[in-house]
């Protein structure tokens, strides 16, 4: 499909869709959350780069066999994001997270750290108006905990409007 130039140029929006979560260096299961938010993009190069800010509150978790655990976050991606085409971009940059809350179920809850920091990595198709899809791997830097070396790994598939 072919996007017209404005679609690429509006500044902001919403999206929404779902984590599929896990951890490193461990044996654990994936779990499926949810994230929401909103972004503003800022021009570099007209119709080609662009910087995305964003704040956008994410649940995500993992399960073993005994226990699940749940961890919310309010996360803060700094983007760059290149359109390829119109219809096509990709996007990288670094992520902040801080947790707002955590849940350990069958189990003494640990004690998580409540500064996460992440790398993404994604890819867009921009569809007519205003509408886009989107995909997105999260890699965690920083540990879980001071007792694991376990990180953050999200997979985000969702949906956007851009206003």
């Amino acid at each position: 499909m072919i996007v017209n130039a404005a679609n690429a140029q509006k500044s902001w929006g919403i999206r929404a869709g779902a984590n599929f979560s896990n951890v490193s260096e461990s044996n654990t299961d994936m779990q499926t959350g949810i994230y929401a938010g909103l972004y503003k993009q800022f021009g570099l190069v007209s119709k080609l780069l662009y910087i995305q800010p964003e704040l956008q509150f994410s649940s995500q978790g993992f399960d073993t066999k005994t226990t699940s655990t749940e961890l919310n976050y309010f996360q803060v991606p700094v983007l760059a994001r290149l359109y390829i085409l119109k219809a096509f971009s990709l996007e990288t940059g670094p992520q902040i997270g801080f947790l707002v809350s955590d849940k350990t179920s069958g189990a003494v809850n640990p004690d998580y750290n409540t500064f996460d920091t992440s790398w993404a990595v994604g890819m867009s198709i921009n569809l007519p108006l205003g509408l886009f899809i989107d995909t997105r791997y999260i890699a965690g830097l920083s540990d879980l905990n001071d007792f694991s070396s376990s990180k953050n790994q999200v997979i985000q598939m969702g949906a956007g409007f851009r206003f």
